[in-house]
């Protein structure tokens, strides 16, 4: 996601001109649009979106888990530090090899550290912390000052250093996202342990009921803490791996906020020495939106918790698969065609080198794996490539896979056999046997994320093109390259590459098995940057290489959008690049748009989130009901279009039988503006029917209050054969259908 901020700030420039005035003597801008005249051909897999926060964007979200946290993995809290809501996802306590606990800043993810081994007992070296690079700009995190990724131990104030002291040696060392439930009068003791022993990770998270009465035990409210949400009535099923030296038993329990119990089971643990599976099933009497979910003991005892599950029974859950009915349906109506798995997680963080997908398979509790990831500190392998070919195909959209380009042939050849091999087959056998008798019918993988075009990426793409079509001889190679507004020049060493990658497929009879996906600019002024907007999108190059390569035509799949906000600034900018993708319609097969889910006000670096949620609900942003619309009046022909003044922005879409015809206009200037459409090649009715987004300030978006802030809005419009005009709010996006 890391477009290149300099062409952002150009792109701020290159806005200035289409700031229009409208008053006494502004002529009406003419929007000329001949229905006759056909420039492009689009499929709706110009409707793509993107998965890649692991668990930032999954837990609690489209995957089933409700729990955040779930392998215990983090240090102790940093309630301590009294930070801003939206800020408390973005501090971490970590340690040294000393055992020293510094603070890490998680709105910086792109500056990679170096990783240790995942069996040490610590998460960074000493003088990685004080030798991490200075940020351009310090960030400023509720009044704490971080100059790099770290805010070492001995530069935070001394009250600060004895509570993590006490914290981190004391006897409530609790994971972040857990909190301490006791009652009645025991003496207890919280240990998080780290002895090369843990479940999943590096850390093991030890509960120990000392002596006296009551509960001891811990509690869990979701992902970051925003509760969970319990329907009266409903099953909630869960697992927990759990570790205790005699026999004990366990308590499970659902409550609500203020610590209700709502349903609650007992756990009969073996006590034998291993990580024992109990499996539950809890039925709450009441509802609850900010609920919690705990496990504790009732009597003395030891219990070591590896790992914690928690989910909606198949009510709310989509074809038994842990997937939540709730985001299946909103991306159904929003009407997603395109759905990319790849981001942070394959090449950002200390610990990528865990990043493999033959550590995702298998049940959840078994996939035991936790690694130092970009948004998440730490990520499970809990949600992982077989989850998003699930949720594609519940989703119908076509699935695009990345994995990292360390993967090996061997593995790469496997993993094409997994998806879409045979029962037959040594791989498809065991996809079968994990419940997925079918091929996913896998099309498309991608060689890492956001990588440079160098001679080893080529010889990567290379090995993942032999490897896989070992296995399926149709499947699709995608690189992650962004080519960046200059583009590639003849003569530089990008370009040879690229076409020495086009000329290595195109000797194999596989030239259309080639797709290349260049990240692009969510900001209003991109799509109208000229040369900059054909270089970035890569349409320059697929047009250079047809001179050197006659017939050939490179595959775009551009599939992030990245505009780093989710106001109706990043709508408008949106529905203007969707104007103009459409008009360059024939140069791209698919185009994607990051990022799919958000949790509401909490994020790091990119606040992009185009659906947004919370533990009780989930609503769009103003990008999300852009897409919706254009599933909504969908049409497959680009027509001809023009405009006297770029400040609205046409594009026309008909059906193949002409019986309808679609004006989507941007304007993009801050005042209204009056239009004369001269419209060419189309008899239609008088009566119109309209839908308008925006006509607001570029600052509004959607809040959990106010979810409708900023929709499309219905109405009708009588035009006249003779001359149709029509006046487009400021800061708008307006759509006009005609029927014949």
């Amino acid at each position: 996601m890391n477009i290149l901020k300099p062409f952002m700030a150009l792109c701020l420039v290159l806005a200035l001109p289409l700031v229009a005035q409208t008053g006494e003597g502004v002529q009406p801008i003419r929007l000329t649009v001949d229905a006759s005249r056909s420039i492009a051909t689009v499929s709706k897999l110009f409707n793509g979106t993107n998965i890649e926060d692991l668990n930032n964007q999954t837990n609690g979200g489209i995957f089933s888990q409700l729990l955040h946290g779930e392998a215990f993995e983090e240090n102790i809290d940093v309630d301590f530090l009294n930070l801003a809501r939206e800020d408390y996802s973005k501090v971490y306590v970590v340690l040294d090899e000393r055992r020293i606990p510094h603070l890490k800043s998680q709105t910086d993810i792109y500056r990679r550290i170096a990783w240790n081994n995942r069996d040490e007992k610590y998460d960074f070296n000493s003088k990685d912390i004080y030798d991490t690079p200075k940020l351009r700009h310090p960030r400023v995190i509720s009044g704490y000052t971080f100059p790099g990724q770290f805010l070492p131990f001995d530069s935070l104030p001394e009250g600060i250093q004895k509570t993590m002291l006490e914290r981190v040696n004391g006897n409530e060392q609790i994971s972040k996202y857990w909190s301490k439930q006791v009652s009645g009068n025991p003496s207890y003791r919280y240990e998080l342990v780290r002895d090369g022993q843990a479940y999943i990770g590096r850390q093991t998270q030890v509960v120990c009921f000392e002596d006296g009465t009551g509960e001891v035990g811990l509690s869990n409210h979701g992902l970051y803490r925003m509760g969970i949400r319990f329907d009266q009535g409903k099953n909630y099923e869960g697992v927990l791996r759990v570790k205790a030296d005699k026999a004990q038993t366990l308590y499970v329990s659902l409550r609500d906020g203020q610590g209700k119990v709502l349903a609650e089971k007992s756990c009969s643990l073996k006590g034998n020495g291993t990580y024992e599976k109990v499996d539950f099933e809890l039925v709450p009497a009441t509802g609850a939106t900010d609920g919690s979910f705990c496990v504790s003991l009732k009597s003395p005892g030891r219990v070591e918790l590896g790992f914690a599950f928690l989910q909606p029974g198949e009510w709310g859950r989509v074809k038994g698969y842990p997937l939540r009915k709730m985001f299946v349906d909103a991306l159904k109506r929003q009407g997603i065609a395109a759905f990319r798995y790849n981001g942070s997680m394959v090449d950002v963080g200390a610990d990528t080198y865990l990043y493999r997908w033959k550590k995702m398979l298998g049940p959840v509790d078994e996939r035991r794996v936790t690694f130092r990831s970009g948004f998440n500190m730490y990520s499970t392998h809990s949600f992982g490539f077989e989850e998003m070919l699930k949720a594609a195909e519940v989703v119908g959209a076509e699935a695009i896979i990345g994995l990292c380009m360390d993967e090996t042939a061997e593995d790469i050849r496997d993993f094409v056999e997994y998806v879409n091999g045979g029962q037959e087959t040594q791989w498809g056998r065991l996809r079968a046997q994990y419940g997925h008798e079918a091929s996913y019918g896998l099309k498309y993988i991608q060689v890492d994320n956001e990588r440079r075009l160098t001679r080893g990426y080529l010889e990567c793409v290379k090995k993942f093109a032999e490897a896989a079509w070992q296995s399926d001889p149709e499947m699709t190679i995608m690189t992650s390259l962004n080519i960046g507004p200059n583009g590639y020049r003849r003569g530089t060493p990008e370009y040879d590459l690229a076409a020495e990658m086009a000329g290595w497929f195109i000797a194999r009879g596989k030239g259309d098995k080639l797709a290349w996906d260049s990240h692009y600019d969510g900001t209003i002024p991109f799509a109208d940057s000229g040369a900059k907007f054909e270089n970035t999108m890569g349409i320059t190059l697929q047009r250079e290489l047809a001179k050197d390569f006659p017939g050939f035509k490179l595959v775009l799949t551009p599939m992030e959008e990245n505009g780093g906000r989710c106001d109706w600034d990043r709508g408008l900018a949106h529905a203007h690049n969707w104007n103009t993708l459409q008009r360059y319609g024939d140069c791209f097969r698919m185009v994607g748009t990051a990022n799919t889910f958000q949790p509401h006000k909490l994020h790091y670096d990119w606040n992009q989130g185009r659906i947004h949620f919370l533990a009780d609900t989930l609503w769009f942003q103003p990008s999300a009901h852009i897409d919706e619309m254009m599933m909504k009046t969908w049409k497959p022909v680009v027509v001809s279009t023009e405009s006297s003044d770029p400040v609205l922005d046409i594009t026309a879409k008909t059906d193949h039988g002409l019986k309808e015809l679609t004006l989507y206009v941007a304007n993009l200037g801050d005042h209204p503006r009056e239009a004369v459409i001269d419209l060419r090649g189309f008899n239609f009715k008088g009566k119109a029917e309209v839908q308008t987004i925006g006509g607001c300030e570029l600052t509004e978006y959607n809040t959990y209050d106010h979810k409708e802030n900023v929709v499309f809005q219905p109405s009708t419009a009588k035009f006249s054969r003779k001359g149709m005009r029509y006046t487009f709010p400021k800061y708008s996006y307006t759509i006009i259908t005609l029927k014949k």
